[in-house]
């Protein structure tokens, strides 16, 4: 019988959670055929895992945690590097498919306000997949994090009277441009669509089309929204 890891669950098209790994679990994921494992936490994947892991040609990322503080300035669980890198990889279809182990539970919320989702959705889901390992701080890591403070793509709506050669920019699928230059906004303010991003970490070819869906959806109701008014 197939055994998933604990609080398995599928994130987007080739891309899954769990909060750790059993050799119980090894039948189950070859079924996934992974290319990536992407570890979050303070202690590495079990010695079990790695093997697992070079016998079926899967690399594994691991994120290190240093022992969270309360205080003023280590409040957060995740540091902004952690945070910065792993976005890196669920951008990146090259990594997929892709097997996130984070025994917190909170980095799919963060990608979950990446997509826009609302707060209280976010948190919901983060309470139905962490069970009794949901706590309050965590919940509060999640509501405070701010995106606008990553090197992550800045999209906005091509108009249709612009030359686009005329700017440094990417053109993914119809009407979709990506901002690798200042012009378009500094992505300072929240509503702000523009700014600058590390095309290193976010070649445009491998972003997913999930993504890009979604950010598609994002700025033509805010569009709409902004005309209404």
């Amino acid at each position: 019988m197939l055994a998933p890891p604990e609080l398995f669950g599928i994130v987007e098209e080739n891309i899954y959670r769990c909060t750790e790994i059993d050799p119980l679990n090894f039948p189950f994921l070859q079924t996934l055929s992974l290319n990536t494992i992407l570890s979050i936490g303070q202690e590495k994947p079990s010695p079990a895992v790695e093997l697992f892991a070079r016998e079926h040609n899967i690399k594994i990322t691991h994120m290190q945690l240093p022992a969270w503080k309360i205080s003023e300035e280590e409040w957060k669980l995740l540091p902004d590097a952690v945070v910065q890198r792993s976005l890196s990889y669920v951008l990146n279809t090259r990594y997929y498919p892709l097997l996130i182990i984070d025994l917190s539970c909170t980095f799919i919320g963060v990608l979950r306000k990446l997509q826009h989702w609302n707060l209280s959705s976010i948190i919901n889901e983060y309470r139905e997949m962490s069970f009794d390992r949901s706590q309050y701080l965590y919940e509060l890591y999640i509501e405070l994090v701010d995106l606008r403070k990553f090197s992550i793509p800045r999209y906005r709506l091509l108009d249709a009277t612009e030359n686009v050669g005329e700017t440094i920019q990417v053109v993914k699928r119809d009407g979709l441009v990506i901002e690798t230059s200042a012009r378009g906004g500094t992505g300072e303010e929240p509503d702000d669509a523009g700014g600058q991003y590390d095309m290193s970490l976010f070649p445009a070819e491998s972003l997913p089309e999930w993504y890009l869906e979604q950010e598609r959806m994002w700025l033509e109701d805010k569009s709409h929204y902004i005309d209404i008014k």
